[in-house]
């Protein structure tokens, strides 16, 4: 165990506490008590997460984004909050928040030491006529998280987070599927100034908007 990783994997939590308070606010009478309940729970989570041992892995970030919100929707579900309040909740308050600077055409970096079980698998792709840059997601490390803790049914709200920040973006994000909706990879493909194609308009039985 590195305890120095798992501090700094916890720090993403308190850095966002104010976040989270503002997220819980609505849904809880009790915000503090509900955020003390996440950390602790989220705590308890990082020793047995991917990238534990290399929280600077570039993939690293999107699952403890996702980490964090698995803890605060568990804490708020023993209070009797559902899925689809907290996801809604979740993704309205991230379309608040500015968009991340990306130059056009610009590709994820997804190399990075990182041997843990459940790790994300990606598949980089050269672009063609129909997108500028893309990759295929065919082990999904979200989803094996989540599945611990019998969550499957948020990961398709973190799948829309995506399309969420494309949409901010201008990133023109179009996808057929994801793993957690039940297609065998996640196929992400990017046009910048192109026509979006929602999670959460092809799916909105998963994901529900309105």
């Amino acid at each position: 165990m590195n305890t120095a990783n798992h501090t700094a994997m916890f720090e993403y939590f308190e850095r966002g506490r104010e976040r989270l308070a503002d997220l819980v606010a609505p849904l809880s009478d009790d915000v503090e008590g509900t955020i003390d309940e996440a950390a602790n729970t989220y705590r308890k989570m990082i020793p047995d997460m991917a990238y534990a041992d290399c929280p600077d892995h570039p993939m690293a970030p999107s699952l403890i984004y996702c980490c964090i919100n698995l803890a605060v929707y568990l804490a708020l579900k023993d209070g009797g909050v559902d899925v689809h309040t907290f996801g809604k909740a979740m993704l309205d308050q991230l379309a608040t928040f500015p968009a991340t600077e990306r130059t056009e055409g610009e590709r994820p970096d997804f190399t990075g030491p990182g041997t843990h079980p459940g790790e994300f698998v990606v598949e980089v792709l050269e672009p063609d006529d129909s997108f500028a840059w893309g990759f295929n997601i065919t082990s999904c490390a979200i989803c094996h998280q989540f599945s611990k803790y019998d969550a499957m049914d948020l990961v398709p709200y973190m799948c829309a987070s995506d399309d969420v920040e494309s949409d901010k973006a201008g990133l023109g994000l179009r996808r057929a599927g994801t793993i957690a909706l039940g297609a065998h990879q996640c196929d992400f493909r990017y046009q910048p100034g192109g026509e979006a194609g929602r999670v959460a308009e092809t799916y909105p039985d998963k994901i529900r908007l309105v």
